[in-house]
């Protein structure tokens, strides 16, 4: 079979990819065929120029990898959705990126109101803000961009023209405020992200995974961390949005997040008020493996008991989370 001439090029890049890795480490394959156990979710933009490896120095394996156009989470798209899912459940990861970068041609489409076929239904995701305009009565099919009077606002930039119209009019330059709008939109997918609720349950029961946003400059190679406060999304959405409940600041210390696990494994199977069975903690316990080793909680629970007259068959609480408390 004649392969197309683009087609080969790409056989013969492998070809000499696949030499060169064998040559620098023999067992290369054998290693990467393993599994995966990477520690970054990276959600970012189908942009050819932002290739997520390369620009951040990690190697197969280390980062799992979402890209859509613009950089979008979306709350009824399946697809970055199931992704989200399986990066916190299955892999485990402790960190995700949300990476927009300059230059982005999704966000210039969605600003220039441009007819992008099919895409304009994905662009809309960039002015989503149909909850919070049927909130105030308004019509948000309706809602025009103040930026550019002869935009018909596509819902999917409403957070960004609406929530920060008065930033974006004092910046007369186009290209610095399309800039601004890449990171407004960046953080706002940030938000997107810790809306989800699986991730904020992961967060409240083991810390992570942490939530980062990004953006890359095209002209210089520069990843800059933008600023996303979540604490003050939570104060000024939850009844809206329904987000769990969050102590003041995110728990910092392991002992923190083991005692809160062990009071959300214990409530609904106290044996008495402040004790539970010995045999539920401590097998409950076992199910939670990132937070307690087996060794720290034969040991726990054998602390917890102690002046408990020869009663091992249930621990008291308290005791058994200040054991952790060190």
């Amino acid at each position: 079979m004649v392969l197309p001439t683009s087609l080969e090029r790409l056989f013969e890049n492998n070809k000499k990819w696949r030499e060169g890795k064998k040559l620098l480490d023999p067992d290369y394959f054998d290693k990467t065929s393993q599994g995966q156990h990477p520690q970054y979710l990276w959600i970012g933009c189908s942009d050819s120029r932002v290739p997520a490896e390369e620009i951040t120095g990690l190697t197969p394996g280390e980062m799992f990898v979402h890209r859509n156009v613009a950089n979008l989470v979306v709350s009824n798209d399946i697809s970055s959705l199931s992704v989200v899912q399986y990066a916190v459940e299955q892999l485990k990861v402790k960190d995700i990126i949300v990476c927009g970068h300059y230059g982005c041609g999704g966000v210039h489409a969605a600003v220039e109101n441009k007819h992008m076929g099919l895409l304009d239904n994905w662009l809309r995701n960039i002015r989503d803000g149909t909850s919070a305009l049927a909130l105030r009565g308004m019509n948000p099919s309706r809602v025009r961009c103040s930026l550019r009077p002869t935009c018909l606002c596509l819902l999917v930039f409403a957070p960004v023209c609406r929530l920060h119209q008065d930033e974006l009019q004092e910046i007369s330059d186009h290209e610095e405020r399309l800039n601004r709008i890449v990171e407004l939109n960046t953080i706002e997918q940030c938000i997107n992200v810790f809306k989800i609720g699986l991730v904020q349950r992961h967060q409240v029961k083991y810390g992570f995974p942490r939530i980062h946003g990004l953006v890359y400059n095209l002209k210089d190679g520069e990843l800059k961390e933008m600023d996303v406060d979540f604490q003050s999304y939570v104060r000024k959405y939850r009844s809206i949005y329904k987000l769990h409940s969050f102590p003041s600041e995110t728990p910092l210390r392991r002992s923190q997040l083991q005692g809160n696990m062990i009071r959300t494994l214990v409530e609904g199977h106290d044996e008495d008020p402040g004790r539970v069975s010995t045999k539920y903690i401590k097998r409950a316990m076992l199910s939670e493996p990132l937070l307690f080793s087996e060794t720290e909680i034969d040991s726990a629970i054998t602390r917890a008991q102690e002046g408990d007259e020869g009663d091992v068959s249930v621990v008291d609480v308290d005791k058994l989370v200040r054991y952790f408390d060190h």
